[in-house]
């Protein structure tokens, strides 16, 4: 712990820091964070090894933290210059992996209040105004607004904001209400692990990975017609799960799971799909999804998970819209769904670009 009474307070002075200096503040006191200290919280080096967790890079896109007190946080993140410094494939669609620093934000700031871990829960409407794939030297701010923050007797917490991510100009390019993100018992989170398959452990990360693209799934079956024959589809797909998947690699150290919006995304290329095949969409975008919850982790052990969109349909403006997408996990010895849905989303809507 930093035995000064007057932590560092800007950017500069954490910048000038060593390591070892760094490692003896109290980060929960800062209201500032430079990208090297992001980076030891996510290796746990912070007093936070058994707690919360940034995710490593590149899962983890934020290069600093300018503010974060009680009311807001405002964070930056530039693409490099040189599309060879940049670990995914730059034809990848990466509104999801943008919309995940929000949550990471909002958990951060949650993990300054109670120890514990963080695990996003749900978000309200998520609209996507500009395209976020990636531009050379481009540069990102992430601005949240707190709505609510509610301690339980448990000794959890659950933190409420509104989130945009905007470009230099300060346009607007996605924007998402009520970010909300839980501050859970590790003990909670230990009996989820054993109960849902977390115990088999993951690599270390690739020192420099490249070409990475975000998992999505590796059987789909197509579109199926709704019961009445109907120009309304429904459409299943399924992705196996296993301990050399590389997002459990980044995201969290000691505590490995995909990130929830990792499974947004195969939501959202499953239903690019069927905007292609049974609507004639050439070159679908995800526009915006009405609700998003998340009731459940996937671990790292052997098992499936099945995507299942429902009520897929044109609206009158040439969108494609599922009234309800539902992620389930699957018994790994026979197949069987678990009845319980993990991921629910409402009104996921793709256009044309």
């Amino acid at each position: 712990m930093n035995t000064s009474s007057t932590p560092p307070s800007d950017l500069t002075t954490l910048q000038a820091l060593s390591e070892q200096e760094l490692v003896k503040l109290d980060w929960q006191s800062l209201n500032c964070f430079s990208g090297k200290l992001l980076e030891l919280h996510a290796e746990g080096k912070l007093g936070n090894d058994n707690f919360a967790k940034l995710p490593r890079k590149p899962i983890l896109c934020i290069d600093q933290i300018e503010l974060l007190d009680e009311q807001r946080i405002e964070a930056s993140f530039q693409f490099p210059a040189d599309q060879s410094d940049w670990p995914f494939d730059a034809a990848e669609s990466l509104e999801m992996l943008f919309q995940d620093q929000l949550d990471q934000l909002v958990g951060f700031w949650g993990a300054r209040k109670i120890n514990g871990i963080g695990r996003a829960l749900s978000s309200g409407r998520c609209t996507l105004h500009q395209s976020l794939d990636f531009q050379p030297s481009k540069k990102l701010r992430f601005v949240l607004e707190k709505r609510k923050w509610m301690e339980s007797k448990e000794g959890g917490g659950t933190a409420v904001f509104n989130g945009q991510i905007l470009n230099e100009a300060g346009d607007v390019m996605l924007d998402t209400r009520n970010v909300i993100v839980g501050i859970l018992n590790p003990d909670d989170i230990r009996k989820l692990r054993q109960q849902y398959g977390g115990q088999g452990g993951v690599a270390e990360p690739d020192k420099k990975p490249q070409g990475l693209r975000i998992p999505v799934y590796d059987s789909d079956t197509g579109s199926t017609r709704s019961e009445d024959d109907s120009t309304i589809f429904n459409r299943e797909a399924t992705q196996t799960i296993t301990p050399e998947l590389w997002p459990l690699r980044y995201h969290f150290r000691g505590d490995p799971v995909v990130p929830g919006n990792f499974g947004t995304h195969g939501m959202i290329a499953l239903l690019k799909a069927s905007a292609t095949e049974d609507f004639g969409l050439k070159n679908p975008v995800f526009k915006s999804m009405l609700k998003k919850s998340f009731s459940g982790m996937i671990f790292e052990d052997l098992k499936q998970i099945r995507f299942c969109l429902h009520g897929i349909s044109q609206n009158a403006d040439g969108d494609v819209v599922a009234d309800e997408a539902k992620l389930f996990l699957e018994n790994a010895d026979d197949s069987r769904m678990i009845d319980t849905p993990i991921y629910t989303f409402k009104g996921l809507t793709v256009t044309e670009a």
